[in-house]
């Protein structure tokens, strides 16, 4: 997941702005170039519900990242009540880098940590190693095992998956909304 996308100009939503600038100097269409105001966002609330919510990702920098990058324009309550798989925050972030988010590049990476710890849907039975072990906190010797009995047998359900050495119950239960079989 990243927010490494090809830089276009102007960022989708900046025709508009763009337009309305030179309709507004041409003093056509004052209605026209009337652009909603901005939220005003209270970067110490953001930052509390997002803290709220990382209870498996115990790295403060994250949630700080994902505050000062994805609360820039819009509230945290947009992502927050949303878990999605991989590929659908990829085509988020994507959108978002469309619209100007530039995030460095350890930001992107304390962003994807904190997504995938927090925020990701995985089927536990169809999802990539690189999915599996940053959302289950599993180490590798441990996705490789989950991959491995997939090939041979389905899980089933949490229990199932308890069962694989070094996948803590104690994780699972905590993703128990965002874990598919």
């Amino acid at each position: 997941m990243s927010f490494r996308t090809p830089r276009t100009w102007p960022p989708q939503g900046g025709r508009v702005f763009l337009s309305a600038i030179l309709l507004g100097l041409l003093g056509i269409g004052a209605a026209t170039a009337q652009l909603p105001a901005r939220p005003v966002i209270d970067a110490v609330k953001e930052l509390a519900a997002i803290k709220a919510v990382s209870d498996l990702d115990d790295d403060p920098a994250d949630a700080e990242a994902v505050q000062q990058v994805c609360t820039t324009c819009h509230s945290s309550s947009q992502f927050l009540g949303t878990p999605r798989s991989s590929g659908r925050w990829e085509q988020v972030f994507g959108q978002m880098a469309q619209l100007g988010a530039r995030p460095t590049d350890t930001q992107v990476d304390q962003i994807v940590r904190y997504f995938q710890r927090n925020l990701m849907v995985v089927n536990v039975n169809t999802s990539p190693m690189e999915e599996l072990g940053p959302t289950l906190q599993a180490d590798p010797n441990a996705t490789t095992a989950i991959v491995m009995r997939r090939g041979e047998r389905r899980f089933t359900g949490i229990a199932d998956l308890a069962a694989i050495p070094g996948v803590k119950r104690s994780v699972l239960e905590r993703l128990k909304g965002r874990l598919q079989f």
